[in-house]
């Protein structure tokens, strides 16, 4: 009589964890699936744009680890950024790391804002200081991305933007 009493208490229980495990499978929880439910899969490609100074800026966007990461390249003369993006289902959000050649290192997280990926982004110098931006990345047309970027001071957003950037896809490749 007993066995048959636990073996109800582990099939509920099993059933319970079930539909727990097929209702998370159902809710997005990798970059991949993020950013097409969100329909902000144009960025993943290479795109190359110019500077205000006249000089190249290249960033390529290419999804890592089944689609679970997003590495992230950019490169402006020569500055070299190389970072990735990836979903922490804990914090349920995009959370971005990185470093450049210049001995600073980036963190920061990835949300959505309406059609744009806004990121929010934390510098830290070689010495230790602090420095802390707003970038919106949006779709201008299907070869087209623009970045505006803001600095962020005693955590407000300056009203003007301190750069904005077009940029062209450089092939029509768009692997997701």
């Amino acid at each position: 009589m007993r066995s048959k009493s636990v073996l109800k208490v582990v099939s509920v229980g099993l059933v319970l964890v079930m539909g727990v495990v097929a209702r998370a499978a159902g809710e997005p929880n990798s970059v991949v699936e993020i950013l097409k439910a969100n329909k902000l899969d144009w960025i993943v490609g290479k795109w190359v744009g110019m500077t205000d100074a006249n000089e190249k800026a290249e960033a390529e966007f290419e999804l890592e680890m089944d689609g679970y990461a997003l590495s992230i390249e950019a490169k402006v003369g020569r500055y070299e950024y190389e970072g990735m993006a990836y979903y922490v289902a804990s914090k349920n959000t995009i959370v971005n790391t990185g470093v450049d050649n210049r001995g600073r290192s980036f963190g920061g997280s990835w949300m959505i804002d309406g059609d744009k990926l806004f990121l929010k982004i934390e510098q830290t110098g070689r010495d230790g200081s602090m420095s802390y931006f707003d970038r919106y990345l949006s779709k201008v047309d299907e070869n087209t991305m623009r970045a505006v970027t803001y600095s962020v001071v005693d955590g407000k957003r300056a009203d003007e933007p301190m750069g904005v950037m077009e940029f062209k896809r450089m092939n029509k490749e768009h692997r997701t």
